[in-house]
């Protein structure tokens, strides 16, 4: 039986935010909503963001803008 191709949203995941302009910050997610489509993630410094999975490109971006960060979850296998 296969599995799902990526880590799927759950609170406490760890992910990565790629800002535009190519810096990263480590964060955690703190909340998971409308199954899994939007979350809420803890970036290292404490900031709280948003971020949607964008039907267009299945990835997670911020959820007030599409040009904006971009939210990457960790594996947890090792």
């Amino acid at each position: 039986m296969l599995g799902p191709s990526r880590p799927m949203p759950r609170v406490g995941a760890r992910a990565r935010v790629a800002h535009f302009g190519g810096g990263f910050e480590a964060a955690t997610v703190v909340a998971v909503h409308e199954h899994g489509h939007l979350l809420e993630v803890r970036c290292e410094g404490g900031e709280m963001l948003e971020f949607a999975l964008s039907p267009a490109t299945a990835r997670f971006v911020t959820a007030d803008r599409s040009h904006g960060a971009r939210l990457e979850l960790m594996s947890d296998r090792a």
